[in-house]
């Protein structure tokens, strides 16, 4: 297997922290973002979205959206379970992966309107734009403020898939753009600060 990833990105992030939790270790590949080799015609021929991550499997498939390679490495690598460890506990994961998900589209627009460092994305950054879809980021972080409780991680006392998912957004805003993000949710701050000394949190 090959994973072609770019180690600051949100959603490569996501299964670049959820390999370390699970102690996964495949070769990888940092494509050079800076002088755009993700939009090269050899990468493109693997992905054609140009996007990171995509995985390689010992087949030569390539698989290219984040959430899908979780849940492939998953089904390979099946100890220390991670989407939770029987029917009420996935399902709880699952939907708040599912959430978590919608909190990283919805914050990446946020980002794109907020900073002018994704022109490729967005050409003409708005502030006021970036204000109507806070209001947006914010109905996610509501609810994921409810329903972490007094729980260490997102879905109980243990790292699941929705921690590596929801983690992301939250280190691209503060770290890459020291921005907020979450830190008018208590929990969800602390919850913030708890994961990141995690290893697999780190750059």
């Amino acid at each position: 297997m090959l994973l072609y990833q770019f180690r600051k990105g949100t959603n490569p992030r996501r299964v670049i922290i959820y390999m370390s939790e699970k102690g996964i270790d495949v070769p990888r590949y940092e494509l050079d973002y800076e002088n755009k080799e993700h939009r090269s015609e050899a990468y493109l021929s693997i992905n054609p979205s140009g996007r990171a991550p995509t995985l390689v499997t010992d087949a030569g498939e390539a698989i290219t959206d984040s959430a899908a390679i979780v849940e492939y490495l998953e089904e390979l690598y099946p100890e220390h379970p991670m989407f939770g460890t029987e029917a009420a506990s996935r399902a709880r994961v699952r939907s708040l992966e599912r959430l978590a998900a919608d909190l990283v589209g919805r914050g990446q627009l946020w980002l794109w309107n907020r900073t002018d460092a994704f022109l490729g994305k967005e050409p003409a950054p708005s502030l006021e734009v970036a204000d109507r879809i806070s209001r947006y980021v914010d109905e996610i972080l509501n609810v994921l403020e409810k329903e972490i409780g007094e729980h260490a991680f997102l879905a109980g006392d243990t790292p699941t898939v929705a921690d590596c998912t929801a983690f992301p957004i939250f280190q691209t805003a503060r770290e890459r753009f020291d921005l907020p993000f979450g830190d008018k949710h208590p929990r969800l701050d602390s919850w913030y600060k708890r994961f990141r000394s995690r290893p697999s949190a780190d750059y």
